[in-house]
């Protein structure tokens, strides 16, 4: 399913929280949250909409600029519109913003299809942790050694 990939909009951000607590709830972003990387990183704040305007999915980015790293802080599609090939549609949209030295993420080990869209793009598990958030959860941390890797 082709969509297109746009920034997203101030007036877009409570219909984004929508879709992070359906996805993600109880580890979902609050309303503030999503407020301020809207202030911090529009630029990597990123919609993908369907030719009614429907926002279908969503990414949000940002920079570690200690570093020089991109990271992916949050993506999500829609559950109606999964397997369509959104989620990477806005992976890519993301990751050729990025002008870092590396790209990470963190995802939970059983979210396979999540892990198979990473891999598919380049990324690779660099390391797991088990109490990632101090609270028991566990993640792997995935890691895009240079974003000329990126395989789009």
């Amino acid at each position: 399913m082709k969509v297109k990939i746009r920034k997203v909009e101030i007036t877009e951000i409570q219909e984004i929280f929508e879709i992070d607590k359906k996805e993600f709830e109880p580890m979902n972003y609050p309303l503030f949250v999503l407020k301020q990387y809207y202030d911090l990183f529009s630029d990597l704040f990123l919609i993908a909409e369907n030719e009614t305007k429907d926002i279908l999915g969503y990414i949000i980015g940002g920079i570690n600029t200690d570093n020089n790293e991109g990271w992916v802080l949050s993506v999500a599609t829609k559950i109606a519109y999964r397997g369509h090939g959104i989620g990477t549609q806005l992976c890519e949209a993301l990751l050729n913003k990025f002008r870092v030295d590396c790209v990470l993420l963190t995802v939970h080990p059983d979210n396979f299809g999540a892990i198979h869209i990473y891999k598919k793009l380049g990324f690779n598990i660099s390391a797991k942790k088990e109490n990632y958030y101090g609270d028991n959860s566990p993640r792997n941390i995935m890691k895009l050694n240079k974003v000329t890797d990126i395989k789009v």
